[in-house]
């Protein structure tokens, strides 16, 4: 059984980060179950359809399985619409599980994963193997005689540990340490997350499948597999992906005691300002921990409040990243423009929460409704948003505004976008407030890829990168 596994990081803000932690799982539990045949066709420059047809000649797969967000899904149609019979084809990831309804558009998608795929996906595997039926498999919708078959979710895997570590040989893993200068390795704890911000797919996701939606991996499971990574791949530090890290005060314990002298390495990793606590942030400091980065979004009470339900104050963002400073911890905020029911002088307030901070690096993106979030369906209503539109040609996600705000013009809100950093930082670090404005300028994935070589020392210049 030979299995072609399909990832498309195409027209990414900053590049590719050239992995991705649900195919990588995916591909672990099949060779754990005796289907070692994986392969990964993968797309980051442009989307080479000849290649395509040549990975496909080479490869001659049984199965393929797609991995999509929503921004990707118009280059994954492409793919699929590509694909010879008899060939099986599936798709999962954050936008078949919150959209399902995209099967219906595309006649030559088979099937597709709503919700975690390993078991599903090594359930479909095993019955084209076999020759059986693969139509009431839990969390797959399937194509079968021009009917949608939506058969019901299982649970959510509740034991973490049971699934084996993520298998990296599946992509170039050194070569994605090595992109961007920084000698960062990614890694993922957990899963799920605890709140229901508007924007976010985990709302939708966490009902999606019965049983406990965030879950963690246990200190020694963790631990273990950092210590199988280090026997394989040269880095300096660990990005964990989590959400949230390290919310499970058990674990936390037990993963600051052993992690200096079992790994020993630098780490950077997401807070929540509403669970910052100076004994957990203590902790973390001492074991290695160097970077924070905190979501702050919008510094309008209002429009975080109201439209992100975000309910921390301002008061409560200043206080959390000033304790997270005081136990020596650099700070980034995750910011956002071009929300629904924002204007220039309400994103003004972005600017001013973050010029009192006073972060080490501070990111903004621009606002992109996910299909399946409160947030899409409510600018839906507004019509502040075309679904039947496709996406612009040339389109970086998260840099290009698609919605039509009545008080935002898109070209303020590229404006905006091009200058916040500068805002940010002019008045106490000039260095970077120029060099985040190269990065967030029309120029900057090529300012990005030019520096690569130059990495260290613009880290050292613009510190806590």
């Amino acid at each position: 059984m030979k299995i072609l596994l399909v990832f498309t990081e195409l027209n990414q803000k900053f590049g590719a980060l050239r992995s991705q932690h649900g195919l990588a799982f995916l591909s672990a539990v099949l060779k754990q179950n005796g289907y070692p045949d994986v392969s990964l066709s993968y797309f980051a420059e442009t989307l080479d359809l000849n290649q395509w047809e040549k990975d496909l000649k080479q490869i001659q797969p049984d199965l393929i399985g797609f991995y999509s967000t929503a921004e990707q899904f118009h280059f994954i149609k492409r793919l699929i619409e590509a694909v010879p019979k008899p060939i099986f084809t599936i798709c999962g990831g954050p936008h078949p599980s919150c959209y399902p309804i995209c099967l219906e558009g595309i006649p030559r998608l088979d099937a597709i994963c709503v919700g975690e795929g390993e078991y599903p996906f090594w359930e479909l595997v095993q019955a084209l193997d076999e020759g059986r039926d693969y139509t009431q498999i839990k969390n797959l919708w399937v194509r079968r005689n021009g009917q949608i078959i939506k058969n019901p979710t299982r649970p959510f895997i509740q034991n973490l540990d049971e699934l084996p570590f993520e298998d990296r040989e599946l992509f170039n893993t050194q070569e994605a340490i090595d992109q961007y200068g920084l000698s960062q390795l990614r890694v993922m704890t957990s899963r799920g997350c605890p709140f229901s911000c508007t924007y976010c797919s985990n709302k939708k996701l966490s009902k999606m499948q019965e049983g406990r939606y965030v879950r963690y991996r246990s200190a020694s499971h963790i631990l273990g597999e950092l210590n199988d990574i280090q026997k394989k791949y040269k880095f300096e530090e660990i990005f964990f992906d989590d959400d949230i890290f390290m919310m499970n005060r058990e674990i936390v314990e037990e993963f600051c005691e052993r992690y200096p002298r079992e790994i020993g390495k630098s780490f950077v990793f997401c807070g929540r300002v509403e669970a910052c606590h100076q004994e957990i942030l203590v902790k973390l400091k001492t074991a290695g921990g160097r970077r924070i980065d905190f979501g702050v979004e919008s510094g309008h009470e209002e429009v975080r409040r109201s439209i992100l339900k975000r309910k921390m104050t301002n008061r409560q963002i200043i206080n959390a990243t000033q304790l997270a400073k005081s136990v020596g911890l650099q700070v980034k905020t995750l910011n956002m423009v071009g929300l629904p029911e924002e204007t220039p002088e309400k994103f003004k307030e972005t600017i001013k929460i973050n010029q009192a901070i006073k972060p080490e690096v501070a990111s903004l993106y621009v606002f992109y409704p996910y299909p399946g979030t409160e947030l899409y369906d409510y600018c839906l209503e507004k019509g502040y948003l075309h679904p039947e539109e496709s996406l612009p040609e040339n389109y970086i996600s998260r840099r290009d505004s698609i919605l039509e705000l009545p008080y935002f013009p898109k070209n303020d809100i590229n404006r905006c976008y091009r200058w916040f950093a500068f805002r940010v930082f002019w008045r106490h670090s000039l260095i970077k407030a120029v060099g985040y404005t190269l990065i967030n300028s029309k120029h900057g994935e090529f300012f990005m890829a030019v520096t690569k070589k130059f990495r260290k020392i613009l880290r050292k210049l613009l510190k806590g990168f």
